[in-house]
């Protein structure tokens, strides 16, 4: 018995996932209109608990569709830091957001929002116009953005268009050297969003809206499967082992 014992230890010291978690892979797509053919993109990774609905270590990229000279040399922001999550039961999902920076000061600083526990969400973007309220100078602009995806319960199944019309960023972050304005947000004073006008009752400050999301499951790295597999082999031959030994 203890062989096993040590056998599973061993698995679990090859990096294998907790019970009902799994990697997947997300992409999110917000037509936006005036920057064609540019269009904003989030790009990311989380872990997803089937059992609880719970997603964690949401990361990724999202692109700066007002930057560069073409799609291949938009500027791509890192978003590192997932601050919020809730499951909906009424959509059948789960939402996440995930930041740049480690707060989630967006739109104004939490004492200037007249909501102590919201600084960012969609709505909140909406009621001050886009615009990074109680961030009245560049300077003092936190340079925050975030992209809020939504997970089914089946992480890969397609999304409906109301869930599709939940999705949701925000960029407040000063435009990169070599863009269209700098110092402020990605329109001075201004963030550039992405909302639908059925899912938050406009679309963004620049009439970008969610299109798509797809969500695949992580392929592993060469180097993983080579971990397993050196696990599985010496598993076996402990089994053997004790077989020769009874």
């Amino acid at each position: 018995m203890k062989h096993f014992a040590f056998a599973a230890a061993l698995l679990a010291a090859f990096g294998t996932a907790p019970a009902h978690a799994t990697t997947y892979t997300v992409t999110t797509t917000w037509l936006e209109p005036q920057t064609q053919p540019k269009n904003t993109v989030f790009q990311g990774s989380f872990l997803y608990d089937e059992a609880t609905h719970t997603v964690s270590g949401l990361q990724g990229l999202l692109s700066e569709s007002m930057t560069g000279m073409n799609a291949a040399s938009m500027v791509w922001l890192p978003l590192n830091y997932q601050l919020q999550s809730w499951h909906d039961a009424s959509l059948g999902g789960t939402f996440a957001a995930v930041f740049k920076n480690g707060t989630t000061a967006t739109f104004c600083s939490t004492a200037m929002c007249g909501s102590p526990t919201d600084d960012w969400s969609p709505q909140t973007g909406l009621a001050v116009g886009g615009i990074y309220a109680g961030f009245p100078v560049a300077r003092n602009n936190a340079g925050n953005a975030y992209a809020l995806i939504f997970v089914p319960d089946n992480p890969t199944a397609a999304l409906t268009q109301a869930q599709v019309d939940k999705l949701a960023y925000a960029d407040c972050t000063p435009t990169a050297p070599g863009g269209m304005m700098m110092g402020g947000g990605m329109m001075g004073a201004v963030c550039m969003t992405g909302t639908s006008l059925a899912g938050y009752g406009a679309v963004g400050t620049m009439d970008g809206y969610p299109v798509s999301q797809t969500i695949a499951a992580a392929v592993p790295e060469p180097d993983s499967y080579a971990l397993l597999l050196a696990g599985l082999g010496l598993m076996g031959a402990l089994v053997r082992r004790r077989q020769r030994e009874a």
